[in-house]
């Protein structure tokens, strides 16, 4: 049996698209490029760096696909993430690896991304990539939904910025989708009237207003296009079955909460709902906490070590209150690569987190914290 086709219409076609190999591992690398050319793909592109090292590719949706090296790593919680937000949902996707796991390469492909062991897969890895495998319609958008857990905790700012900072990041297709309790005043942060269909916002992001406090069906025509889709909605008054209707369609879940126990109550409840459907299917969820400060601090108000005892788990994001102007702001007086606008999008996009601790303590010296609010 051939293992390379050498069917002339086959060749002409990929001769015309770019095929990128993404390995630190120089001799990997060679190997997997080397392999690739003798199967057809004139244009191989080696880029000798890993995922973690947040490789700046400009990966065109013409592009014929890319092959990604994770080495030993077994844990693909921000893997996916990463590749997802990366690599354009018309381009086609593998992973290779040391690992010979049969339930790694299931959870690879429960999100449409096959993954091939590089010690005894790599025939079948080339005879996938010369046949076009239709798994690259079948991977689907990076699901997101950041939700309010009381209302007017600026959970619709919060998430409009947090878009708005992927399109700027990613320049990928991107929608952002309102839910029934969204903000009404939405309107003046994104300059365009939110209706029940899609609407261009502005370069690589659409708009659309929904009438559900539902997360939309993703697997219908007018969504195919998106990278990425974000949900906001308050969920202050939804029931068990909508909050596990949340939590199962999206893939990145953020929780905006203010210093109230009613908040606090609502969250409790969702971080059961997640932790309760991580237990029990094998696709996790990632769940990120955020406290926003949109009032000046009062000594009836938890403290951040009350929020986090109550909540059994730390905080994520902390948006401290800014009195020159209410809401989300980006941290005048400190490095833009700590403002929480954009930690949070780091970590949505699978990045590390910043320690938090240190991120604390620096917001109590820059004056934007008093200690007071933390013990």
């Amino acid at each position: 049996m051939l293992l390379f086709p050498q069917k002339d219409d086959v060749k002409s076609a990929q001769n015309e698209k770019a095929f990128y190999v993404l390995s630190s591992r120089k001799v990997i690398n060679e190997e997997l490029s080397q392999l690739l050319r003798l199967a057809g793909f004139n244009q191989v592109t080696s880029v000798l760096q890993d995922l973690d090292s947040n490789p700046n590719l400009a990966i065109s949706e013409k592009d014929y696909g890319i092959v990604i090296d994770i080495g030993r790593q077994e844990y693909i919680d921000n893997i996916v993430p990463a590749i997802l937000a990366m690599v354009p949902r018309g381009v086609w996707c593998c992973v290779v690896g040391d690992s010979d796991s049969i339930m790694l390469a299931q959870a690879f492909l429960r999100d449409g991304i096959q993954y091939f062991n590089l010690n005894s897969q790599r025939e079948l890895f080339v005879q996938s990539a010369i046949s076009s495998t239709n798994l690259k319609s079948m991977r689907w958008a990076v699901s997101i939904s950041i939700l309010g857990c009381k209302g007017g905790v600026g959970n619709s700012s919060i998430a409009y910025q947090t878009i708005s900072n992927i399109v700027q990041a990613k320049a990928m297709p991107s929608l952002f989708v309102q839910g029934a309790n969204g903000s009404r005043d939405l309107d003046l942060l994104t300059g365009k009237k939110m209706v029940q269909e899609i609407v261009a916002g502005q370069k690589n992001l659409d708009l659309m207003s929904s009438g559900s406090q539902l997360y939309p069906d993703l697997s219908l025509d007018s969504f195919q296009k998106y990278n990425f889709v974000l949900f906001e909605e308050a969920i202050n008054t939804a029931n068990k079955e909508t909050l596990r209707q949340l939590v199962e369609s999206s893939s990145c879940l953020v929780l905006v909460m203010d210093r109230s126990m009613a908040s606090v109550r609502v969250a409790r409840g969702m971080i059961e709902v997640v932790e309760s459907l991580n237990r029990s299917q094998l696709a996790p969820r990632r769940l990120f906490i955020c406290l926003n400060d949109s009032r000046p601090f009062s000594m009836n108000m938890l403290s951040i070590e009350d929020l986090q005892s109550l909540l059994g788990r730390p905080l994520d994001v902390v948006f401290p209150y800014n009195k020159q102007k209410e809401g989300v702001t980006r941290f005048v007086g400190l490095s833009r690569k700590i403002a929480p606008i954009d930690q949070l999008t780091r970590l949505i996009l699978g990045g590390a987190p910043i320690h938090k601790g240190s991120l604390i303590n620096r917001l109590v010296k820059n004056g934007l914290l008093k200690k007071s609010q933390v013990a």
